[in-house]
């Protein structure tokens, strides 16, 4: 007996749930941006003898930050299955710049989680007994991971803009605000060399800079729901 084929999850409301998924992780990103303003104060620095009460005293809003930014990035691994498949249907087989694209971007976001890990570690407990200048060091490499997670990002907005600008899987502007979140973002890698100054770990240009890409995951998101994509392109 022949079985029948499954359905494939198609269709405009699956179309939405994608859509919806981008939104949302931008949504959650910005509130856990927000919750610096909840913070007693900046982070001290790593002589300071008060490191262990200050993650005492914002152990809440540091806690929440994270879960907040982890659930974001949940809602962006659903958001770029979808950005793939709109990738594919404009690329021709094999789709290898989609395939970068995916990757990259998945790559991204397991380095973003994996700083929230670090930084969640912070809020712990038993990180109320730790030398301050442990819990510093756990915070720089909270900070280092979500820096080199610019990385991948870089390189998976480039792929979106070559397959965009060329083969108009987006909209041309849309290409052309995922090469400027590419460009942002490779600088951004770069706050890792200066200790001090706007482009710093924790500069004012190096913050700016992480918000160019919500400006291309939020349209992305809104033409995902007004516009399916193009047919489906073969080689040849």
């Amino acid at each position: 007996m022949v079985q029948a084929p499954l359905p494939a999850l198609a269709g405009r409301p699956f179309l939405v749930a994608g859509a919806l998924s981008g939104l949302l992780s931008a949504a959650l990103g910005v509130a856990g941006g927000l919750l610096e303003a909840a913070l007693t104060g900046p982070w001290p620095d790593a002589a300071d003898p008060g490191y262990a009460d200050y993650l005492v005293a914002n152990r809440a809003p540091i806690l929440a930050q994270s879960m907040l930014f982890v659930f974001s990035s949940a809602a962006l691994l659903w958001f770029l299955g979808h950005v793939r498949a709109r990738l594919l249907r404009a690329e021709p087989e094999p789709g290898t710049v989609s395939g970068i694209a995916f990757a990259a971007g998945v790559l991204a976001v397991g380095l973003n989680i994996l700083g929230q890990a670090a930084q969640i570690t912070l809020t712990l407990p038993s990180q109320a007994r730790i030398p301050p200048d442990v819990a510093a060091a756990v915070a720089g490499l909270c900070l280092v991971v979500l820096n080199l997670a610019n990385l991948p990002a870089a390189v998976m907005f480039l792929s979106i803009a070559l397959v965009s600008l060329r083969l108009l899987a987006y909209p041309r502007w849309l290409g052309w605000i995922a090469a400027a979140a590419a460009a942002a973002s490779f600088v951004s890698t770069l706050s890792l060399v200066p200790a001090d100054g706007p482009l710093s770990p924790t500069g004012a240009l190096t913050t700016v800079l992480r918000l160019v890409p919500l400006f291309w995951y939020v349209p992305a998101a809104v033409v995902m729901l007004r516009r399916p994509g193009r047919p489906p392109r073969t080689a040849g």
